[in-house]
């Protein structure tokens, strides 16, 4: 009788493909360096796609950035995070000096790497991390490129102390009110008449924020127009330099400056530029001691749109926090709405669930505080955020700047009326054309158009959130969405 035995299939041993990702990098932005980029990226890109052993995760490039240091290097930190994800096994770079030009960032990265289970391997000097010889040969080599790095460094400081001893200026970048013309700085007429405005406005007793805001410039740009001696007609070289740890000082007398007379038009008098100095320096130390105001939420709060810190403002309806961003640049910069503290404080009662506001349980509890158009998010110290949809204070911010008039274009402002029969008259919110005879237009009825159309009953987040604008006519209301949606609501 014939015997029967079972033979088991056979599966195929699959390979796991290795993922392999490239980093690139170049420290100047040239067409002659770019150029060199690309073609290291164009080359690795190929390599990896013709392996079949591999599979193409990724070029990680940076552009125009030392190696010196990782902290502005973003593709290469980038890089990191994907690696410490679990995505990529094997990197691929050109030579060491391209990985990082400092001996301890190249070890630290790489036995971290290893650690990981990753290993880099750099083509020039053919090391692969991972290989018992290869910390050995990275130390040494790292180190030559470090030195390297340093010694190329130290030329060009010399090159540009020799050119200070000169008179020559390390580049010509114009400052404003002037423009270079291959000699020297020339004046240009229409930028001249703001810089001699900001002076004269300054010494008559403005101050430069508000001087700034007046004339739509940057208060950090202000305040440098008014502490720039070039303006006088003479150059300082050498203001700064650059310390051995790649940071930027102020040079307050340790290394020699150098005055070229001359080199620029004078704008305004030596006279002037002194007693505008005079004038900051007894500002700065009026500020300095004035007592600061604190809030419960000083130093906690961080605008959502820019990521920016916020400021404490009194104002007479109360105390304001705004975001820095906004106040100084506009809110062509950020869109942000202030907040309230008042508002602030019910917020957080009603995220914690808090019959009155307790500063210590905040402190205690919170770490940041996020304020964004529609929402308000409190960081709490054990890493978790507890998140509550924003409440507007009744008749504020929520709406301004996006009522348009359907007659004439102008924006509505808003005011409070007494409206009603005398005695016993009620304030009133109203929305306002102040360039035509549009019918005036209440605010509880706009809420109630907003509404209706929305189907929201927290009309003030979803408004911003959701909507461009509305247009108000005689005899109705246009709400436009963002998504380019349009609804129509009939006045009463």
């Amino acid at each position: 009788m014939p015997i029967v035995s079972e033979i088991s299939p056979i599966k195929p041993l699959i390979l796991k493909r290795k993922r392999v990702a490239v980093y690139a990098r170049v420290s100047l932005v040239t067409d002659q360096l770019l150029h060199s980029l690309s073609a290291q990226v164009s080359y690795y890109s190929s390599l990896i796609k013709n392996n079949p052993e591999w599979k193409f995760v990724g070029v990680y490039a940076d552009a125009g950035i030392t190696g010196t240091s990782t902290k502005k290097r973003d593709e290469f930190n980038r890089l990191i995070s994907d690696c410490e994800n679990g995505l990529i096994d094997l990197i691929l770079v050109k030579s060491i000096s391209r990985f990082a030009r400092d001996t301890v960032t190249t070890l630290k990265v790489t036995r971290h790497l290893k650690e990981l289970g990753i290993d880099v391997y750099f083509e020039r000097e053919k090391i692969h991390s991972m290989s018992d010889e290869g910390e050995l040969m990275l130390t040494l080599l790292a180190s030559f490129a470090q030195e390297e790095s340093r010694s190329i460094s130290q030329n060009i400081t010399w090159k540009i102390k020799k050119k200070f001893k000169q008179g020559i200026p390390n580049g010509h970048k114009a400052p404003l009110g002037y423009i270079w013309d291959g000699e020297m700085f020339r004046i240009v007429p229409e930028q001249e008449k703001i810089v001699r405005e900001i002076y004269e406005r300054y010494l008559a007793g403005e101050s430069a924020y508000n001087i700034a805001k007046e004339l739509k410039l940057v208060e950090s740009t202000v305040k440098y127009i008014l502490s720039s001696f070039v303006y006088t007609g003479t150059m300082i070289l050498q203001k700064s330099f650059t310390t051995e740890e790649h940071k930027r000082r102020e040079n307050k007398g340790e290394l020699t400056r150098y005055a070229v007379e001359e080199m620029f038009e004078p704008i305004i008098t030596q006279d002037e530029y002194e007693r505008v100095q005079i004038i900051r320096k007894q500002r700065a130390e009026i500020r300095a001691n004035k007592n600061p105001q604190y809030g419960p939420f000083s130093g906690m709060l961080k605008c959502e749109i820019c990521g920016c810190s916020m400021s404490r403002r009194r104002t007479k309806y109360g105390i304001k926090l705004v975001c820095n961003t906004r106040e100084r640049k506009g809110k062509s910069v950020c869109c942000s709405k202030p907040i309230y503290e008042e508002e602030l404080k019910k917020d957080f009662c009603k995220a914690f669930k808090l019959d009155e506001f307790d500063e210590k349980y905040l402190k205690d509890h919170v770490s940041l505080v996020t304020i964004g158009l529609d929402g308000i998010y409190f960081k709490l110290r054990q890493g978790k955020t507890r998140q509550i949809t924003r409440t507007y204070k009744k008749g504020y911010g929520a709406f301004s700047g996006k009522i348009k008039c359907g007659c004439c274009g102008s924006y509505l402002k808003s005011d409070t009326w007494n409206i009603g029969q005398k005695g016993k008259r009620v304030k009133t919110k109203i929305w306002n054309c102040r360039s035509c005879k549009l019918k005036r237009l209440y605010d509880s009825e706009f809420r109630k158009a907003l509404i209706e159309t929305t189907k929201e009953k927290n009309v003030d987040s979803y408004f911003l959130q959701y909507i461009e604008n509305a247009v108000v006519y005689e005899d109705h209301i246009e709400i436009n969405h963002k998504n380019g949606e349009r609804k129509v609501w009939e006045r009463e």
